[in-house]
């Protein structure tokens, strides 16, 4: 399956390499293009037990990229996950800002269906109900 992840802090580069191990076509994307460029070179920003050695040997058996390009990374996928920031603000309600941008910019790809994961306390977004397309069975 192919798969986009936005975000590529713990929750999101976690996520990606594991399901590029698991055998899936994964592109994890990031605004940081500096980040990105270190992750196309090896270098791991979190430690994990293991991620390090998941990530070689997935982007060398080609199952797992990097890329600042969300639209290419999004039009790419069957299944987008967001997996952004989301600080705690001024009174203690999660920030949900970036969640906001990547629901409304990328909603409208087609044939891509979209789950959040955040490790906020209140990950769900009522006002913004990410549609969710139907695609074929198989691609």
């Amino acid at each position: 399956m192919r798969i986009c992840v936005v975000g590529t802090g713990y929750v999101g580069l976690v996520a990606g390499t594991c399901f590029a191990e698991s055998g899936n076509d994964v592109m994890c994307v990031d605004i940081d293009e500096a980040k990105i460029e270190a992750l196309r070179k090896g270098k791991v920003p979190i430690y994990e037990p293991g991620l390090e050695e998941l990530i070689k040997r997935n982007v060398e058996e080609g199952r797992l990229a990097f890329s600042t390009d969300l639209a290419t990374a999004v039009r790419h996928a069957l299944v987008c996950f967001i997996a952004v920031g989301t600080p705690q603000g001024e009174t203690g309600a999660s920030d949900l800002r970036a969640v906001r941008k990547d629901c409304e910019e990328n909603v409208e790809a087609p044939r891509t269906k979209y789950r959040g994961r955040s490790t906020s306390k209140n990950p769900y977004i009522p006002e913004y109900k990410l549609r969710v397309r139907s695609f074929p069975a198989t691609s």
